[in-house]
Parts: C-alpha cells; structure tokens; sequence
C-alpha cells in the first residue's frame, strides 16, 4: 500500500508485523524536539509565575509568567503523548512483543529511574530546605518528608509524563499481543482509521473533527470525574487515575495516524485558517475555574479541550510543511531533545534559586535561567553523555557511543536502524 504525493506521508505495509518502508518522520521528530526545548522556558517561567509561588523563594514576579505557562501547557504534553502512540504502533510493525517492551524499558525507564534518583532527589532537597527544612542531605533520606515526596508520587516533578507512558506502552503491547495480526478486530480498527482519514480531508469536515475531539475529551473528563477514588493515587508513589485518562485520547489519535496513512496526511495537511485559530487559541487561553456554575465550567472545559486539540493540530500541520526534510539541526536537535527534558528541571530550581539575591528586571532574569539551564544542559550533553557509554545508557537509554566516536558528528543509534528517530527518543 503505498501511494500520495510527494507533499504527504508515505507509509507501506502498515499492518502490525509487516515489513514497513524505511522512513524518518522528521517533521513530527522536529516538533517533539522543540517542544522538548520549549520546556524550559516553560518551567523557567514558573519561577516567576504569581500562581507558583512554592517554585523557588524567589519573589520577582509578574502575571505574564502565568499566561506563558498556561499557554505553554496547552499543547506540549498533548502532542508529546501524540507522538507515544504514533511511534509505539510503528516500533510493533517492526518489532517484536519482547522487543518492544525491551525498547522502551531501555528507553523510557532506564532514564525515568536514573533522573528519579540523582536530580530529582537534588530539586526534592532545595525544597526541603527553602520551605525551612534543616535535616542534612543524608538525613532528609528517610525522613517523614522524605517519604511523603515518595509516597504522594512528588518525586516524579516533570518526569509524570514518562510515568504516564510506561502503561500506554504496556496496553499497547498487550494488544498486538493478544490480537492476531489478521484478527477482524484489527482490520476493523484499520479500516475505521482509515475511512475515518478520508472523511476529514476538506475543511469543513476537518472543524466538525475538532469540535468532536474536544467534545470526546470533555466527556473523557466527566466520565473520569464520577469514578469513585479517580483522584487518589492507584498506589503509593503513582498517579491517579484521571491523569492517566485525562492524557489517553492523545495517545490513541496517535496510534489511530500510525494506523492510517490517509488519516496522518489529512491530519496533517495545511490549512490556511489553522495558524488564525491556534493564535485565537494561545491568546484566550480558557480554562475552567472555581466558582463557575456546571454549565459555564462545562462549557469552558469544552474549550480548553477545542484549544488544545486546534494547537496540538497546528503544530503537527507546521512542522509537516517546513521541516519534513529534515538534515544535522534536525538530527541534533533529536538527539540532545531527552537530555534536555530530563535535565532542564532541576537545572532551572538551582538558577532560579541562585536569582534569588539578584535585583535584576524580572524579564532578563527569566531569559537568564532559561539560557543558562539550556546551555548548561547542552554542555553536558555533548560533554557527558555523548563521550560516555555509562552516561548515554543512564540518561538517553541509548548504547550508540561507537557510531558517535566513528562519525565524529550530531547521530542517534535511529540513524542507522529501521527505527525512526523520534522512536529512539522516548518522551512528550
């Protein structure tokens, strides 16, 4: 199966454990890694954000920091979990169950668990001591507050996304594992994405998706809401229920694209309209609050969803017209895109913290932290874990140091596989 034009994907095979032709998303690779970029600023602005006042003591504040961050998380982890359930359908074509899992342990856990114990227990301990904690590091181990940071699943800071994917990525082995690969239900699911693919090429149809999709998301919501106990933790140290669910619809319109070439290229098509809609998006901002009535905090939760969905599209939709082609910035940007996420966090407390005495205008301290976090986290990307075979499989999960050493240049080990690149990198 393969066929569109040169300006659209081109997918062969997709059936689960077939071949499928040898293909490098550069586009959705791109996005994920900017927006793994974009984190940054995103945590740099909650220092100086009037709505986090726990970030730090530092007290230079102003209420453009809450709008940034409130924009900022409209989008980023929505297509970040996109990006998980495109990339887990492509990596079961090619691979098996084992494979798969094996994958994404060394990709996904082995990093999550080595960033869990060194700088998220550093960030943990600042916040200790800035709240008027007075144990030593050694002595706040073990301590009550310790293992209330361990138990109510604090720990986690920024890692939550990846904790939130490691069961996706199990419910999605469990199925290629118990569905046969020429079972109805899984050509059911294909044809539906693909039927599905070729009902939203036109405009028109493409606004009654998104109004769909945050109708769907709103109800994902509600229907979470009246579980019993969705809001507590589903064991010591996890999440809670409606996080994971909150999250899931993303996922599964990302393995719905990875199913479907056509579903993907319409999803993915420029429209004209679609940068007007997603400023209109970024600048309203609606959230629900406290207070409102249920039908007005219904209402605006439909369109915080019918944002989310219309910002998550566009940026799939850019990335696809501009940087489909790919090239070294690209790659690069790939490769350093996990070390920055999982680095950047405790990098940005330690900066804030450091702007605490400092009397500067609180834009430029805010654009200090942001670089300063950023090129601290490139440093030691390029310095660290690209040089050192301990430190790559720690911190990006890779065992790559050999093709780095040979080629002398910005690789991942995708560049040299049938797995694409943003696969390699797990997020997002």
């Amino acid at each position: 199966m393969l066929c569109k034009d040169h300006d659209e994907y081109q997918f062969e095979g997709m059936i689960m454990n077939q071949p499928t032709a040898r293909k490098h998303y550069h586009d959705i690779d791109g996005a994920r890694s900017l927006l793994m970029f974009l984190s940054v600023a995103l945590h740099a602005g909650t220092v100086y954000a009037p709505s986090r006042p726990m970030i730090t003591t530092n007290t230079a504040r102003h209420e453009f920091f809450d709008w940034l961050i409130s924009g900022f998380h409209l989008f980023v982890t929505p297509t970040f979990f996109f990006v998980g359930g495109f990339f887990s359908v492509l990596l079961l074509s090619r691979r098996s169950v084992g494979d798969f899992l094996m994958n994404r342990a060394l990709r996904t856990v082995v990093p999550l668990v080595s960033i869990a114990l060194t700088l998220n227990m550093v960030e943990l301990y600042l916040r200790y001591i800035d709240t008027g904690g007075a144990l030593s590091f050694i002595g706040w181990i073990g301590s009550p507050a310790f293992i209330a940071d361990w138990a109510s699943g604090k720990w986690q800071l920024h890692l939550w996304f990846l904790v939130s994917l490691v069961p996706m990525f199990m419910l999605a082995a469990f199925v290629q594992a118990v569905v046969p690969d020429k079972s109805p239900v899984r050509t059911l699911s294909v044809g539906m994405s693909d039927k599905f693919g070729g009902w939203i090429g036109g405009s028109a149809v493409f606004v009654l998706v998104l109004l769909g999709l945050a109708a769907a998301n709103t109800a994902n919501y509600a229907v979470a809401s009246a579980v019993p106990g969705s809001h507590e933790l589903i064991f010591p140290g996890f999440q809670t229920w409606y996080k994971l669910i909150a999250e899931f619809p993303f996922f599964v319109i990302g393995v719905m694209a990875a199913l479907s070439p056509t579903f993907l290229a319409n999803l993915c098509k420029w429209r004209a309209w679609m940068p007007l809609a997603a400023a209109a998006a970024l600048i309203l901002q609606p959230y629900p609050e406290n207070g409102q009535s249920f039908v007005t905090a219904a209402a605006m939760l439909f369109a915080n969803q019918l944002a989310i969905w219309t910002l998550v599209l566009f940026i799939l939709q850019f990335f696809h017209r501009y940087f489909s082609a790919g090239g070294k910035k690209t790659a690069w940007l790939a490769d350093c895109a996990l070390s920055m996420y999982l680095f950047h966090h405790c990098l940005v407390y330690i900066f804030g913290r450091t702007f605490v005495g400092v009397d500067w205008p609180v834009w430029l301290e805010f654009l200090a932290v942001t670089a300063a976090s950023a090129i601290t986290v490139i440093m030691v990307h390029e310095y660290v874990i690209r040089r050192f075979a301990v430190a790559r499989l720690l911190f990006n999960g890779k065992t790559d140091i050999r093709q780095i050493r040979a080629t002398k240049q910005p690789s991942s080990d995708a560049m040299s596989t049938s797995v694409p690149p943003v696969a390699q990198i797990t997020v997002s």
